[in-house]
């Protein structure tokens, strides 16, 4: 006789329909150990579209970056400008991938969760290449989404006037588990002063938005 299949949990959300938004009242969460067992983590930024009187899509200037730091005591940045688009790692093992950035589809950072043990801690941050953007009207926000489906989320909210950069998330190896923290952060220079402020180790170009290649 088969066994019985067990009936479904009434009222009770799948993973992939879980959401969680850090916000002031509730910064910080923990994946446990387990979200690292392979696969991807992604990181994708989006914000409002910009449209014209006449109903064209406006081209924006928000970016997606990351500082990273290992546990050997090593420092980068992921970004786009510059060509920083994978790190630290070799070949295809890269632990940190950014994918192209389009006005509809926005910009994702890919996370290979089966060499993150070689990562201490990450920041990620949003910036202009061309000044300070119009935070207000493009409202950015992070999206994590894991394998199973679930969503972490997290806004930059109200900026400091005048600021180009963000830091928004911090996430934190403890004991094997990832600690995400909503930074939330403003600066009115560019991601060098990020990288400052945190205690990344990395050297700039004399704009302070490009790493030098080492």
């Amino acid at each position: 006789m088969p066994a019985p299949v067990p009936a479904p949990e009434v009222g009770r959300a799948r993973a992939a329909e879980t959401r969680t938004v850090l916000d002031d009242g509730s910064p910080v969460t923990t994946l446990p150990a387990a979200a690292r067992t392979g696969g991807t983590l992604r990181i994708a930024l989006r914000w409002t579209p910009q449209v014209s009187a006449g109903g064209l899509r406006r081209s924006t200037d928000v970016h997606l970056g990351c500082l990273w730091e290992t546990r050997d005591g090593h420092s980068g940045s992921v970004q786009a400008l510059g060509g920083f688009l994978a790190a630290p790692g070799y070949g295809t093992r890269q632990v940190l991938r950014l994918g192209p950035r389009t006005e509809e589809e926005g910009e994702e950072l890919l996370v290979d969760t089966r060499h993150l043990d070689v990562l201490r801690r990450v920041v990620l941050f949003l910036h202009g290449t061309r000044g300070a953007p119009d935070w207000a009207a493009l409202d950015p926000h992070v999206t994590l989404r894991r394998r199973d489906g679930s969503r972490l989320q997290a806004w930059a909210g109200a900026p400091a006037p005048g600021a180009r950069t963000c830091a928004l998330l911090s996430v934190h190896d403890v004991a094997g588990d990832l600690v995400v923290r909503r930074e939330a952060e403003w600066f009115t220079g560019p991601a060098a002063e990020v990288a400052a402020a945190y205690g990344f180790d990395v050297d700039w170009d004399p704009t302070g938005t490009v790493p030098r290649a080492s």
